[in-house]
């Protein structure tokens, strides 16, 4: 039998303390050996575009299918032996939640040692996820937020402190944003560069979120030379998908073999001494899909949660 399960339960089972707890893990076991994925593939119709993805785990042996379209979103979990499928599960704030959880993984183990100062470029409602896990990951004291649209950077900023008790702050320019953050953000919609790097800190991480299409771009390449240690969750997927780092390769400001993937830095920490300035690219990938989608159906089968049967698709 498989089981439909919608958003509203997986709202109710998942949170971002435990999708952090995860989404670590689960780059964790990419580090062990245990995780096999595919990159990210795109199919564009007549109007709509299907992107698909997949990852398997070898100690729950579970197959993930990552497939979205439009407005439709949705992981599909087989039992690797028999091919069963076990759940079919909504992802539409599963996605943005293990987005962000991936953030607060990096931030954890690649952020400045003292870093209190998050910047945030687009607070649109990826951002609200990005904003609470690198809280959680980070002692963070102050919130920098840029936007295009004042009314809406006001009233994203009116929202998110009531849950999280920090100094909040509207900026007026990247450049006043760059200057002071510490952990600097982008999610982002953007087609072309919004910051060069031209005013960070000496000591920054900056996380890119939202250029996972290679039409997509929020950094520079001027930003990325600046950098002194870059990672991405996934490398084959950076290579196909970050449009920043295929530009910057084509310029010849990277080289694919010196990106480092995120799961070496979860298991040995950040090279030493300490590289100061740090890129993170983040895609979105099925092993973090995998994470999360596989603890909700394990909390739908512990706690009983009602969802919907069928034997036969």
């Amino acid at each position: 039998m498989a089981l439909i399960i919608g958003e509203k339960e997986t709202r109710r089972l998942i949170d971002m303390p435990r999708a952090l707890e995860v989404v670590e893990k689960i780059f964790r076991d990419r580090a062990g050996g245990k995780v096999r994925s595919l990159p990210r593939r795109r199919l564009k119709g007549s109007e709509k575009q299907l992107n698909v993805m997949a990852a398997w785990q070898g100690d729950w042996d579970l197959i993930c299918l990552r497939a979205y379209a439009g407005q439709a979103n949705t992981i599909t979990l087989y039992h690797g032996r028999t091919g069963e499928i076990r759940a079919i599960i909504n992802m539409g704030y599963l996605s943005s939640l293990r987005t962000g959880a991936a953030s607060g993984v990096a931030a954890k183990y690649l952020g400045p040692p003292k870093a209190e100062v998050l910047g945030l470029i687009g607070p649109g409602w990826q951002a609200t996820f990005q904003v609470e896990a690198i809280a959680r990951s980070c002692t963070v004291r102050q919130v920098l937020v840029f936007g295009r649209n004042p009314k809406k950077t006001k009233a994203f900023i009116r929202e998110m402190s009531k849950d999280l008790a920090a100094e909040w702050k509207e900026v007026s320019s990247v450049e006043e944003i760059e200057a002071e953050s510490d952990i600097l953000v982008l999610a982002t919609d953007s087609t072309v560069p919004i910051i060069n790097g031209g005013h960070i800190k000496d000591e920054v991480l900056v996380i890119s979120m939202g250029a996972n299409q290679p039409v997509k771009h929020e950094v520079s390449g001027d930003l990325i030379r600046r950098m002194d240690f870059v990672v991405t969750d996934d490398l084959p997927t950076a290579q196909t998908d970050s449009g920043d780092l295929i530009d910057a390769s084509r310029a010849g400001i990277i080289h694919w073999e010196d990106l480092v993937p995120l799961e070496r830095t979860v298991v040995s920490g950040a090279p030493q001494p300490r590289p100061k300035k740090i890129f993170f690219q983040s895609n979105g990938i099925a092993d973090e899909d995998l994470a999360v989608g596989r603890f909700v159906l394990e909390q739908v089968r512990r706690k009983k949660v009602r969802a919907r049967k069928i034997s036969e698709i």
